[in-house]
């Protein structure tokens, strides 16, 4: 007998899936989005990862205000709910190259919705031949991505393209990664020409997911294949006169043939506790222990 870990599922088998008021209303207001798998908030309307998905990044976009009928949201509101559709799933194709999606919504629970209190959209991936017999005989949906990967490499995509949707913001997008070795016991950094440390970045090529964009660069500034595991966030500075957005993701890797050279010129490798200590700019040494903090790791002394 083949078995199938989904170990996300057993709050939901074991029927521990109990929350006090409403999630939609809640998960916003409790402000941590990476806990919540929040993936964007407009002004009347954010955009959440499904904990139970029907499919490998199901998300649902979700009005802010506590209402179950269509004709209930303001006309702003309905505008921003609705806006948000093209926008995801250029997103999901991009990161996710789905072949097509389900887009509805449930009104009222006789037509199915789990809440019918709080309107929502669903916005399901497809791929061609994703109705296999697992989830027609055995009523199994195999999803091959663990959801905090999901959320990482969509809420990155996001975060960048975002600044396409900002007339005012001229910011230039980039990547970078948090990187971790040696079962998350090492985190790589990066020696900058001028003798700086600093986590790796670097540009996106046109048409290139910035997840993908991300083990690109750690792979050839630094000799390392890797893998997204999480969030991490983002920042803005300045270099070289331009203002630039970077998106962070949690990397971990393994070492490629030539990663020794590397540790002779540009890597850094240190016991997480003393990363952060190491970084040059406080912004980045911040990233890093909050990253490292949510995967339970020690985080060091501040400056």
């Amino acid at each position: 007998m083949e078995r199938l870990w989904t170990p996300w599922r057993l709050r939901y088998v074991a029927g521990d899936v109990h929350h006090e008021g409403c999630i939609f209303c809640t998960k916003p207001a409790a402000g941590d989005d990476v806990e919540n798998l929040i993936l964007y908030r407009g002004e009347a309307a954010y955009l959440i990862m499904n904990l139970f998905p029907y499919n490998t990044g199901h998300v649902m976009v979700v009005p802010f205000a506590h209402v179950a009928e269509l004709n209930e949201l303001d006309p702003a509101a309905s505008a921003e709910l609705f806006g948000l559709l093209p926008w995801i799933t250029e997103a999901q194709r991009r990161v996710l190259r789905c072949d097509g999606f389900n887009i509805g919504l449930n009104i009222g629970a006789v037509a199915g919705a789990g809440i019918s209190d709080h309107l929502h959209i669903h916005v399901v991936p497809r791929w061609q031949g994703d109705a296999n017999f697992m989830p027609i005989l055995a009523n199994t949906m195999v999803l091959p991505e663990l959801i905090p990967v999901t959320y990482a490499k969509l809420r990155a995509e996001l975060e960048l393209s975002a600044l396409a949707r900002g007339e005012r913001d001229q910011a230039v997008p980039q990547v970078g990664a948090i990187v971790l070795l040696e079962g998350h016991t090492k985190v790589a950094l990066r020696r900058a020409s001028d003798g700086s440390i600093v986590l790796p970045k670097g540009h996106i090529e046109p048409g290139e997911p910035a997840y993908r964009a991300a083990l690109r660069e750690v792979h050839e500034e630094m000799g390392l294949r890797g893998q997204v595991i999480g969030w991490a966030g983002t920042l803005r500075f300045d270099a070289g006169g331009r203002e630039r957005l970077v998106a962070y993701l949690i990397v971990s890797a393994e070492p490629e043939p030539g990663f020794e050279r590397h540790l002779e010129t540009d890597t850094v490798l240190l016991e997480p506790a003393d990363a952060a200590l190491a970084l040059t700019h406080e912004p980045a040494r911040e990233l890093l222990r909050t990253a490292l903090g949510r995967l339970g790791l020690p985080v060091g002394a501040s400056r």
